[in-house]
């Protein structure tokens, strides 16, 4: 059946209440997983940060702390995000190696933002990583959504 120029299966109409509660229904997924997403990336971030001045101050070299300590909140993200935020039910073997590559592309993206914010277009350090930050996180909730954790929820 066609109604409106659109075709609806089994003769049902979509009511304005009935929109109405999918659209509710679709934001407030919406809200929770980007809430849960910016929660779990904040907490990843400040495990790094608190692993890395750990092995500083056992007196590791800097590089090798930070990087460390990236893992290690790469590690604790791919949890959080998993459980919490996407409930993805894909098992670890696919998920896990899509969350690594995602990775990557995030670490590598983050490399090219930044150049092209500071070294290109000339802005502050500060404001250059920042703007990179948004737009590595904007890129990643959508790669975690779309490709990394995608399957049905639990």
């Amino acid at each position: 059946m066609t109604w409106g120029g659109l075709w609806y299966p089994l003769n049902v109409r979509p009511t304005i209440q009935v929109v109405k509660r999918v659209v509710f229904v679709m934001g407030t997924v919406l809200f929770r997983q980007l809430y849960g997403f910016m929660v779990a990336g904040g907490l990843a971030t400040l495990f790094h940060w608190f692993v890395m001045a750990i092995l500083i101050g056992t007196g590791l070299e800097p590089t090798l702390a930070t990087v460390t300590g990236s893992v290690s909140g790469a590690a604790l993200n791919y949890g959080l995000q998993r459980q919490l935020v996407f409930r993805s039910a894909g098992p670890h073997r696919y998920t896990l190696w899509r969350y690594i590559s995602a990775c990557f592309v995030a670490w590598f993206c983050n490399l090219v933002f930044f150049y092209l914010l500071h070294r290109v277009l000339a802005l502050p350090v500060m404001l250059s990583q920042v703007v990179t930050t948004g737009l590595v996180a904007a890129l990643n909730y959508i790669v975690y959504q779309r490709l990394v954790f995608h399957e049905q929820t639990i």
